[in-house]
C-alpha cells in the first residue's frame, strides 16, 4: 500500500515537474520570440534607413551631371546659340569634380539640329563629329517625344559610337523667342566609372550583397551592377528624371547588424562662379552668377537651403567647425515617417506637396534675427539650425513643429495623414570642443533613429 502511494507520488511529482518545465519553457520561448522579432524589425528599419541614404547619394551624383547639362544650356542661350567660346567654356563645366567623378565623364557635346559639331575633349571622341545625337539620346519613340518636350533624358547603358559603353544625359535647347529646337546639349559618362563613383562596394565590405537595377520601357528591371545574388532583399525605389531605380541589399540579420547608417554629404557646386568669368557682358555675368548661386543654395521643391549652403556659409567642410566664433546653434534632424508609402500610393507629385507644407511649417518656426536655418538634407529629411535658444525653447519649438505637421491636410486628398520623427541636440549637451556641426549632426541622427525605433511621430532631444 505504501509502495503504491510512493509510486503515485513519484508519478505526480513527474507530472508537476513536466508542467512547470513546459510553462517556463513556453514563457522564455515567448520572450525570445518577441526579442528576435524586435531585433529583426530593428535591423530592417536600419536597413531601410541605410538604403535611403545610399539612394540619396546616388541621386546627388546623377543630379550633378544633370545640373552640368543645364549649365551648358544656359551658356548656349547666353551666347544666343553661337557657341564660339565652346573650347574655353567646356573645360570649365568639368571643373570642381573630385578625381574619380571627373574621370567618369567621357565628353561634353553640342549638337545643332541634333548633329554633333562641338565635342570636348575631341581626342578619342572624333566619331561624334557629324553623328546624330538623336540616335544616341533617344533610342525609342517615347524618349524622342520626351526630348521634344524639353525634358532631360538619361539613357540606360548603350554602345557608344566612339567605343565602349556609356550613359547619355541629354537636354534639348530652344532659344528664347524661337519655336523650333536649336539642338541638343549632352554629357556622356563611362558606365563602369559611374558605377564606381556610387561606392556600392561599401556594402560588400560589411558582408552585405547588393544590386542596383533600372526599369526598362516594358516594366521589367535590368541589373546595372550587383555583387551577386541578393537573398531576402530589402529594397528602396527612387526616380532620376526618366529612369526608375531600385537599390536592394540582402536581408540577413548578421549582415544588418554590421552596418551603421551611412550619410554621404554631397551638395550642388556653385555653378555661377564656374561661369562668371566666361560671359562677355558684365551685366550678364552678374545675373547668371546670382541665378546659379540661388540654384546651388536653395532647394527648388521646398525653398529650404541646401547642404551646399551649410558648407559655403556656416561650416568648415573638413573639420565640421562653425565658421563664426561663438555660434550657439542647436541642431535637429526631421524625417517624414513612412514617406516612401506616400510616394508609392499617391505618387511623387502628392509627396512633393506634403514636403512643401512641412517645409512651410518649419520655415514659420525660424527666427531670422537669430540666424535660424532650414536645410533639405535629402529626400524627406530636413536639418534645422536654431541660434541662441535654451534647451526648453528647443523642445517647445520641435514639439510645435511635430503637432502642426500632424494637422496637415491636402484639399485634393483630405484622408492623407502625415507625421514626422525628430532627433535634436542642444549645445549644452555637448562638450565645448565637441559642439560642432559634424558631432551634433551625428548625435541628432542617433536620436532620430531612437525616435523611429520608439514608434515614430515623436521628438527625442535627450
Amino acid at each position: 500500500m505504501q509502495a503504491e502511494r510512493r509510486r503515485a507520488e513519484k508519478r505526480a511529482h513527474r507530472r508537476r515537474l513536466f508542467a512547470y518545465f513546459a510553462a517556463v519553457f513556453i514563457f522564455f520561448m515567448l520572450i525570445a520570440a518577441v526579442l528576435v522579432a524586435g531585433v529583426a524589425n530593428n535591423q530592417r528599419t536600419h536597413k531601410m534607413y541605410l538604403l535611403e541614404s545610399k539612394a540619396n547619394d546616388i541621386q546627388d551624383k546623377l543630379d550633378m551631371l544633370i545640373a552640368r547639362v543645364h549649365v551648358m544650356a544656359f551658356m548656349l542661350m547666353a551666347d544666343d546659340g553661337e557657341p564660339e567660346s565652346f573650347d574655353e567654356l567646356a573645360p570649365l563645366v568639368l571643373e570642381g569634380w573630385d578625381a574619380d567623378s571627373k574621370d567618369m565623364v567621357r565628353n561634353v557635346a553640342l549638337a545643332p539640329e541634333g548633329v554633333g559639331q562641338y565635342v570636348y575633349p575631341l581626342e578619342g571622341n572624333e566619331p561624334l563629329l557629324g553623328y546624330s545625337l538623336w540616335e544616341a539620346a533617344a533610342p525609342s519613340p517615347e524618349t524622342v517625344e520626351a526630348l521634344r518636350k524639353g525634358n532631360v533624358n538619361i539613357t540606360p547603358p548603350i554602345d557608344l559610337v566612339q567605343g565602349g559603353r556609356g550613359m547619355n544625359i541629354s537636354l534639348p535647347v530652344t532659344m528664347p523667342g524661337e519655336e523650333n529646337s536649336w539642338g541638343i546639349v549632352a554629357i556622356v559618362v563611362d558606365t563602369e566609372k559611374l558605377i564606381g563613383a556610387f561606392s556600392l562596394r561599401d556594402f560588400v565590405t560589411h558582408q552585405v550583397e547588393y544590386s542596383l537595377d533600372y526599369e526598362d520601357m516594358d516594366g521589367t528591371y535590368t541589373t546595372l551592377t550587383s555583387s551577386g545574388p541578393v537573398e531576402h532583399p530589402v529594397s528602396w525605389d527612387f526616380q532620376t528624371e526618366n529612369i526608375h531605380w531600385r537599390l536592394s541589399i540582402s536581408g540577413t540579420l548578421d549582415a544588418a547588424s554590421t552596418f551603421s547608417i551611412v550619410l554621404l554629404l554631397l551638395g550642388i557646386l556653385v555653378l555661377s562662379l564656374l561661369l562668371a568669368s566666361n560671359f562677355a557682358n558684365r551685366k550678364q555675368r552678374k545675373q547668371m552668377g546670382e541665378m546659379f548661386r540661388e540654384l546651388a543654395n536653395t532647394d527648388s521643391v521646398t525653398g529650404c537651403n541646401t547642404r551646399h549652403f551649410v558648407y559655403e556659409k556656416l561650416v568648415d567642410k573638413e573639420s565640421g567647425k562653425w565658421r563664426i566664433d561663438g555660434l550657439n546653434y542647436s541642431l535637429a534632424i526631421l524625417d517624414v515617417d513612412k514617406f516612401k508609402d506616400v510616394n508609392d500610393t499617391y505618387g511623387h507629385e502628392v509627396g512633393d506637396q506634403l514636403l512643401q507644407q512641412i517645409a512651410a511649417i518649419i520655415m514659420r518656426s525660424l527666427a531670422k534675427n537669430k540666424g535660424d536655418c532650414a536645410i533639405r538634407f535629402g529626400g524627406d529629411e530636413f536639418v534645422l539650425l536654431f541660434g541662441d535658444r535654451s534647451e526648453d525653447q528647443l523642445r517647445d519649438i520641435l514639439q510645435h513643429v511635430l503637432q502642426r505637421v500632424r494637422e496637415i491636410r491636402l484639399d485634393s486628398m483630405p484622408d492623407i495623414r502625415v507625421a514626422v520623427s525628430i532627433g535634436g541636440v542642444h549645445p549644452s549637451q555637448m562638450g565645448d570642443q565637441e559642439a560642432n556641426y559634424k558631432n551634433m549632426l551625428r548625435v541628432a541622427d542617433d536620436r532620430l533613429y531612437q525616435a523611429k525605433e520608439s514608434g515614430r511621430n515623436r521628438c527625442v532631444v535627450q
